[in-house]
């Protein structure tokens, strides 16, 4: 079993949302390794990135060092549990937040 998240970038809070403001299209996944949903969501996010040659960021939402500053991107951007998947591409901002998604269903909303 590999690490949690190592398929991602693990980037801030701030990090994130520059990256929203700035790139043409960021893909996130927000969670954490002690949620048993993201655990379960997390090996199916895995195989779409690696099988697409994908590239998605990763904000470890029980940061505690930059805990403001997560909660406040959360609430801008409605990710109320985790897992949280964020795509934002064109100035437009989409999340779902549903660990029963499939591989299938994951990628469609990648896009």
């Amino acid at each position: 079993m590999s690490e949690f998240a190592s398929a991602f970038n693990l980037i801030s809070a701030v990090a994130a949302e520059e990256a929203i403001n700035t790139q043409e299209k960021v893909i996130l996944f927000v969670g954490r390794p002690t949620c048993p949903y993201c655990q379960r969501f997390e090996p199916k996010l895995t195989t779409v990135v690696k099988a697409n040659n994908l590239t998605v960021d990763y904000l470890h939402s029980e940061d505690f060092s930059q805990f403001e500053n997560i909660q406040a991107f959360r609430d801008k951007y409605g990710i109320k549990t985790v897992p949280g998947l964020l795509v934002a591409e064109n100035g437009q901002v989409r999340v779902v937040c549903d660990s029963s998604l499939s591989e299938e269903e994951i990628l469609d909303f990648i896009g």
